[in-house]
Parts: structure tokens; sequence; C-alpha cells
């Protein structure tokens, strides 16, 4: 039998809560998690300075991945890639005029799903459970 007193299998349920929540409310922006994540991370960045595979890093994701969710957010005009001033043979990913009028509108999608994920949470609960994931995470520097 199955043990569900383990933190992996719940941390996967709450996972999947927000797959399910994160379609339920960019999907009629036409945007994946993934895109929205990729965007986001963009926009928190000084414009020109990201490549893709400091977006690969930031998120642990594979370069074909990455490559996908790119050429995607090109073909909708939300990203295009330029020749880096800093290295004339890598290229950095930027975010068009269409992102940069919609950037509150992302802001607001990101509260709404943080809302909607932590609605059962208090200030302490979501302060607490923050601390707590990323001491889990702090494992993976030491490695």
């Amino acid at each position: 039998m199955l043990n569900q007193d383990k933190i992996a299998i719940w941390l996967k349920f709450v996972n999947l809560e927000c797959d399910k929540l994160s379609a339920e409310i960019l999907e009629p922006h036409g945007l994946t998690l993934t895109q929205y994540k990729v965007l986001k991370f963009l926009l928190i960045n000084p414009q020109g300075t990201i490549r893709q595979v400091d977006i690969e890093e930031h998120f642990y994701i594979r370069n074909p991945t990455v490559t996908r969710v790119l050429q995607n957010l090109e073909r909708k005009g939300l990203v295009e890639r330029q020749i880096n001033p800093q290295d004339n043979r890598s290229k950095v990913i930027c975010l068009t005029e269409k992102v940069k009028a919609m950037e509150s509108l992302l802001y607001r999608l990101g509260d709404e799903l943080e809302g909607k994920l932590t609605s059962n949470l208090t200030l302490e609960d979501k302060k607490e459970l923050l601390r707590l994931l990323k001491k889990l995470l702090l494992r993976k520097e030491k490695d």
C-alpha cells in the first residue's frame, strides 16, 4: 500500500494542483505555465541580459524544452532573440512591446494563481511554507 504521508507525494499533489489552477488562469490568455514563468523571469531581469542557457539553469529545464517554449513565444510575438552585445556568438532573449503592454496583467495573473493555491493558508502559514520549501532546496546547493 502506498504511504500517503510522504513529503514527496504531497509535493507532487501540490504541483498537480498548481498545474490545474494555472491552466484555468493562463489558458484564456493563450499561455502555458512554463511560458508564463519564462515571461516573468524576463520581466524581472534587465532587458537584453538573459540568454537561453540562463532560462535552462534557472528553471532546471533541458535545452530542447526551452527551445520549444521560446519558439512558441516568438510565434506569439512575445519575445525575440537578438545578438548579445557582450558576445556576438550568442543571443539574448528580449521581450517585445506586446509583453510590455501586458506586464500588469502578467503580475495580476501570478497573484491570482498564488491566491487560489494558498487560499487555505494564513499569512503565517504562507511564510512558514515558503521558509520550509526554501530549506528543502538548500540541500541541492550542498550536493
